[in-house]
């Protein structure tokens, strides 16, 4: 239903339908019925001085064009002394198209249309459908200049071009969205915009990859909030380890791409038979290689674990310690450089196993905004590149 007021066919308020004719193009004559008052000072103590037809396209109505035609007037203020022409709800000062027909320009483009096919179907110039288009971006990502800080924040980075190097990119994981993205990954490049955030008090949990740099920032900028560390980078921390390993005791079985595949997966997933028997045929010919398998195997079913409560973390805990020292002591410098970096994000790892939140979604928005680049075919400026990432995954 449209809001009180409002002419439902035209969709602005206090308008009058006179009469419409036409298929392709519609022509819709209406009348103002609401009250004028002077521009400069608000009286209505006017008088009609000078009438003159206006003519605006408006929003389409089915697949047709409309153009609304409107009689308006020219008056003069008994109070101030002044003239001015009339104003219109939905029209813009000297404007000779309507808000709606703006928007739906802008829309389509946005929705994918290219410029040149909105312009041929609309019968508008190129450059005027990206200069609606502009100031649709502007008026969306005014909606969220002076957001709060969400509650749970995801950080990452992404490369944004060769010249201007790296992005930051704060996701609110809670409503699937982005914050904010600014340029730079260190705590010099980011401190200065991280102290005007607004509420920064706000965030309760910040979750990162295993980044010694967002994470001093976390506890420098958000110090109410807890970093918690984020699960798919654990486990590919853990294979990427092992894989190393995996070469030391045998290079050539590593550059088997079957066997690749099999090891790298979890022992509870599903797997043909015919693969199960031939990788383990594989462990048994290679003991030594099947220690580390197994423990690998043991050490990702307790990373992947997930608790309701305090008392069920606290379990674990031994477990997760454990695996840490038997790392830390092992003969192998890739598995004791893995159990440094467990052993430094012990805390933030343990955190994970109640927290069900992932940067996993802030993964699926860099890939929107590599859309977003490649729709462009690539894109040099920064802050119209920010504008539409918030207009499109805001």
């Amino acid at each position: 239903m449209p809001p009180s007021g409002h002419e439902p066919i035209i969709g602005l308020p206090d308008y009058k339908i006179i009469s419409y004719q036409g298929t392709q193009t519609v022509e819709i004559t209406a009348e103002y019925t609401g009250d004028i008052g002077c521009i400069n000072c608000g009286s209505l103590n006017l008088r009609k001085k000078e009438r003159f037809n206006r003519a605006f396209k408006h929003h389409s109505i089915g697949l047709s064009r409309s153009i609304l035609l409107i009689q308006t007037y020219k008056f003069f203020c008994r109070d101030c002394k002044k003239y001015f022409n009339q104003r219109l709800p939905g029209v813009q000062p000297y404007q000779r198209s309507t808000e709606p027909f703006k928007d739906e320009v802008a829309c389509k483009h946005h929705d994918g249309h290219s410029i040149l096919k909105v312009s041929q179907r609309l019968c508008l110039g190129q450059a005027t459908v990206g200069r609606y288009y502009k100031n649709f971006l502007k008026r969306e990502f005014s909606e969220y200049k002076n957001a709060s800080v969400p509650k749970v924040l995801g950080i990452d980075e992404k490369k944004f071009s060769k010249r201007l190097g790296y992005q930051t990119t704060l996701v609110n994981l809670q409503r699937h969205t982005v914050f904010d993205i600014t340029l730079g990954r260190t705590e010099s490049n980011l401190g200065k915009y991280l102290k005007k955030l607004p509420d920064r008090d706000n965030c309760k949990v910040v979750v990162m990859d295993l980044s010694e740099t967002y994470r001093s920032i976390a506890h420098n900028y958000f110090p109410k909030a807890m970093v918690v560390a984020d699960r798919f980078h654990v486990v590919r921390l853990v294979n990427h380890h092992f894989l190393k390993t995996w070469s030391q005791l045998d290079e050539v079985g590593r550059k088997n791409r079957g066997l690749m595949y099999m090891m790298r997966m979890h022992e509870w997933s599903k797997m043909k038979e015919k693969s199960r028997s031939n990788l383990n045929r594989y462990l048994a010919e290679n003991p030594a290689l099947k220690v580390v398998y197994d423990f690998k195997q043991d050490l990702m079913k307790l990373i992947l674990s997930r608790v309701y409560s305090k008392s069920e973390a606290r379990k674990l805990v031994p477990r997760f310690l454990d695996a840490i020292r038997a790392l830390k002591m092992s003969n192998f410098k890739n598995l004791e450089i893995l159990g440094n970096t467990l052993d430094a994000w012990k805390e933030e790892i343990v955190r994970m196993w109640r927290f069900s939140k992932t940067n996993s979604i802030t993964e699926g928005l860099h890939r929107r905004m590599d859309e977003i680049q490649n729709r462009a075919y690539g894109m040099h400026n920064f802050n119209n590149y920010r504008i539409r990432v918030k207009a499109y995954c805001g």
